[in-house]
């Protein structure tokens, strides 16, 4: 059995065990970098949202472990109860911008690989990147969940990009503050190494924030950048590792620009999952012009 057949069976089985008080249908959701996973939602009745729960991953664990469609059924309908119990949401809320204005942020993703995305939701071009917004979930067990902004959403709410745009930014510096951090000195803190014992000077920095989540975002803070080539005392490469951080390099000759894109490469096409990647570029940070480029 293929894919299709085992989403009809699955879609018939979750009708069947959830009776007539849920609505079960399947969405295509547009992730980031123009990826589409299919979801069930099971809706209460008179309900507006629901948890999105990946098909896919529920078919791969069929292929491989040979459950029947009736135990992923309850198994679907456990996850979606837990769900819905656990996230703490409400769309009055968010239909509110009063309300919701302290919880919108900002993110980088790829230009071209989200053009069609980009219709459809308010942005800002940056050089071969885009500023998109979303809001976020700040209480509960699913805190730091997120849902895009869309053009509709603005509508909605009687605003322009604007001041999405000045909200977004206060947020999102002041409520995931940006941290810099030698790459030697990352690795010894997550493999627990005792600092003290390395005194050799950091050829590779990171720039994310503190949750490490969209943390490219960072790069956009007001002045981090101009503060940060103070430290370094010199200019210094971007590397666009993924959306969640960005490696900052010193411009002292121990790299060249070929080999640094040969590296964003090796790197997006070997350890960045593919709605993660951020760009291919190699940008480079002028403390004299006080301005990142491509």
């Amino acid at each position: 059995m293929g894919y299709e057949s085992f989403k009809e069976e699955l879609l018939d089985t979750l009708r069947q065990k959830a009776g007539e008080g849920k609505k079960i249908m399947v969405r295509k959701v547009e992730k980031n970098n123009g990826i589409e996973e299919e979801a069930v939602m099971i809706l209460s009745k008179g309900g507006r949202i629901a948890p999105a729960i990946y098909l896919r991953e529920f078919f791969e664990s069929w292929e491989k472990a040979g459950e029947s469609t009736e135990e992923i059924a309850g198994e679907i309908l456990a996850q979606n109860a837990y769900q819905e119990k656990e996230v703490d949401f409400s769309l009055d809320c968010f239909d509110n911008y009063e309300k919701a204005r302290g919880q919108v942020y900002f993110k980088l993703i790829n230009y071209e690989m989200n053009k069609v995305l980009l219709t459809k939701v308010p942005y800002i071009a940056y050089l071969d990147l885009a500023i998109v917004f979303y809001y976020r979930l700040e209480r509960g067990k699913f805190q730091g969940a997120s849902m895009l902004i869309h053009n509709c959403n603005l509508e909605a709410w009687k605003i322009n990009a604007r001041q999405l745009l000045e909200d977004a930014v206060m947020n999102t510096s002041r409520k995931l503050p940006y941290t810099f951090q030698g790459m030697d000195a990352l690795i010894r803190e997550l493999s627990g190494e005792d600092e003290g014992l390395y005194t050799g000077e950091e050829i590779m920095y990171v720039l994310t924030n503190q949750e490490k989540y969209f943390g490219a975002a960072a790069l956009l803070y007001p002045h981090v950048l101009s503060h940060i080539s103070k430290i370094l005392r010199c200019n210094f490469y971007v590397l666009p590792s993924s959306v969640h951080e960005c490696i900052l390099v010193p411009d002292q000759g121990q790299y060249s620009r070929f080999e640094l894109a040969r590296m964003v490469r090796e790197v997006n096409q070997t350890q960045v999952e593919e709605d993660e990647i951020l760009s291919y570029q190699v940008y480079y940070y002028d403390c004299q012009k006080e301005k990142l480029m491509m």
